[in-house]
């Protein structure tokens, strides 16, 4: 097939559904226009609003398959979408998280509150609207993000993060370490819960518990990476609901991941599914098992890692998009 994703690179994702799916024997393309401190650019070519409206015809002329990343398409407004659909592309938009959270879902939804996106929740709705009167079909990573979408698309596929694992050589936490280094990386503190993360390191540090702490922020993917390979365990999030790429790059290094999975999310995900599930109310106990447990948290750590191998492995996830593709 001939591929397109396009234009907004979401912590490597696209570059690495590109490269997956070149593997599989497609011509693909990626470009993006979102450009960040963390500096994504494998398997994609950087670019920006105007100079893709530039290449919107080359680029369709090319392509079969135009797969759409957050929200957005070719140009800004999306005024390509109905030529588009009259000369038979097939047409498919991934949707990943701020994107379509409205506050209101947010409410019914979660039990603990989230920051507001960078949308209102008309412009999310009318937005949907919009796309969805030329796709009928979204793609989504996980059930957390299934309701704010399931309304507007004919289609809403479920496909799991992608991890390209061969870039990652597991460091396990080693079973005879009795400080744990505990990391958190917020992109946004916020919505990450960081404040009720700090509050628990003080309360256990208080409380006479052994442990080494550090917070990520502002570096590159790759410098980011290197932190995370000397931790023992990984706090992402404590207040969405499901997990985000960071677990799924920290599961990939063999590391214990906290983050609040809700009940109705982690109904659908695997038996072994490895992520400890930490609240605001119950991190401090979920913590004190782990940081007094070194060989808890290396079996944790190889569980980890055998999950990513299987839920996110990126052949897998390629084969997933053709299957998807196909049926457009």
């Amino acid at each position: 097939m001939k591929i397109i994703h396009v234009p907004t690179e979401i912590s490597g994702q696209m570059g690495m559904m590109c490269n997956a799916l070149k593997k599989r024997g497609h011509q693909v393309n990626g470009l993006n226009w979102f450009h960040t401190y963390l500096n994504y650019q494998d398997h994609i070519v950087p670019t920006d609003a105007y100079e893709l409206y530039k290449y919107l015809l080359p680029l369709s002329h090319f392509a079969e398959v135009c797969h759409f990343h957050n929200g957005n398409s070719f140009t800004v407004k999306g005024e390509e979408l109905p030529y588009l659909k009259e000369q038979g592309k097939k047409l498919v938009m991934h949707h990943w998280g701020n994107d379509v959270r409205t506050a209101k879902k947010v409410k019914e939804l979660n039990p603990y509150p989230l920051p507001p996106s960078y949308n209102t929740d008309e412009y999310i709705h009318e937005r949907l609207l919009y796309l969805t009167q030329y796709i009928d079909t979204a793609i989504v990573q996980d059930y957390e993000m299934v309701p704010y979408v399931q309304d507007y698309y004919k289609n809403v596929h479920v496909v799991p993060l992608i991890c390209q694992t061969e870039k990652f050589v597991p460091h396990f936490p080693s079973p005879n370490a009795t400080k744990p280094l505990i990391v958190h990386a917020p992109t946004n503190q916020a919505f990450k819960g960081t404040q009720y993360i700090h509050e628990a390191l003080d309360q256990l540090e208080a409380e006479g518990y052994d442990f080494e702490y550090r917070k990520v922020e502002q570096l590159s993917h790759d410098k980011a990476l290197e932190l995370y390979k000397e931790a023992d365990i990984i706090i992402d999030q404590v207040l969405c609901g499901t997990y985000g790429v960071l677990s799924v790059e920290a599961m990939a290094l063999g590391k214990v991941v906290m983050a609040n999975i809700r009940e109705d999310v982690r109904s659908h995900l695997p038996d072994d599914f490895p992520i400890v599930t930490a609240k605001p109310d119950t991190l401090i106990d979920v913590l004190k098992t782990y940081v007094q447990d070194p060989v808890l948290r290396h079996e944790t750590g190889k569980r980890s890692r055998a999950f990513v191998e299987t839920f996110h492995n990126a052949d897998h996830i390629a084969e997933s998009l053709e299957l998807i593709y196909q049926k457009l």
